[in-house]
């Protein structure tokens, strides 16, 4: 695998990544992780607004242009010969003392990977567990994409304990928030209910898209807080994220969602469309 970094093109393998780097000593650094198709990133810019904003929020005095990340993200593309691919591009806080003292970084740390896409999902949808460890309300991290990613990893784990593929998790208040990677969705009446910006979620990508295209459908949607007991007595459940696009779940804490054992009417609908849209951009 070839990987960017900081303005070179080198093996994955090669010992690039100063142990003085922030991200390392202490996760201060931020991602974004996309779908290409076809050689191109699917909103690309949506993730460099996202990727920017968080950089504000932490008090970055600046990160690369975007037209210099742009180059970076079709140069790993273009050397690894892979046109439809998961790409990552990391931005780190950067070299600096060994304390937590931010100031004393200096340019940003830049890497950039691209791998293969997972295998298909599972005909019969993703089984889902609710999971003990919740999203902090009082933490800025919990609205982006932070390099800080144990919470999630921990979430994943006790949800593949229980022998499931995604985690759900509730916000300190007891509310529905994400998945581990994912935003969620549910089905209830024919109306689309999603949880608000304001229940701990990551504002995803992929999730707005779905907003965007159940509007344009004529979907009724509600953003809103979301009580766990909802999600129990839906018609559908789903999930969403720019390498899985929108992920059908049939079963949530070892009970059926639904009558059918794949995706019901509204998500097939969106799946459908979200490729389509991809497909045409």
């Amino acid at each position: 695998m070839i990987i960017y970094f900081n303005g070179s093109f080198v093996a994955a393998d090669d010992n690039v990544l100063c142990p003085l780097d922030h991200s390392f000593l202490y996760g201060h650094g931020l991602f974004e992780t996309m779908r290409v198709y076809q050689g191109r990133v699917f909103r690309l810019a949506d993730h460099l607004d996202r990727l920017e904003a968080a950089a504000a929020l932490l008090g970055w005095p600046e990160i690369p242009e975007r037209i210099a990340l742009s180059d970076a993200i079709q140069g790993v593309l273009h050397r690894n010969q892979l046109d439809n691919a998961s790409i990552r591009l990391t931005l780190s806080r950067g070299v600096g003392a060994a304390r937590p003292d931010p100031a004393s970084c200096g340019q940003p740390t830049v890497i950039v990977f691209a791998s293969p896409l997972p295998p298909p999902l599972p005909p019969e949808g993703w089984r889902v567990a609710t999971v003990k460890l919740r999203r902090n309300l009082t933490s800025p991290l919990v609205s982006i994409k932070s390099a800080n990613y144990l919470d999630n990893m921990l979430a994943k784990a006790e949800a593949k304990r229980q022998n499931c593929h995604e985690a759900l998790m509730l916000n300190s208040g007891g509310f529905v928030a994400e998945g581990s990677m994912c935003n969620i969705f549910l089905v209830a009446a024919g109306r689309l209910i999603t949880p608000d910006e304001h229940s701990g979620i990551l504002p995803g990508v992929t999730r707005r898209i779905v907003l965007e295209l159940a509007h344009a459908t004529g979907i009724p949607v509600a953003i809103r807080q979301v009580r766990p007991e909802e999600l129990a007595a839906a018609d559908e459940i789903f999930l969403t994220s720019s390498i899985m696009e929108v992920i059908p779940v049939t079963v949530l804490d070892g009970r059926p969602i639904g009558v059918k054992p794949a995706a019901g009417a509204v998500t097939a609908q969106l799946q459908q469309l979200y490729r389509e849209l991809a497909e045409k951009e």
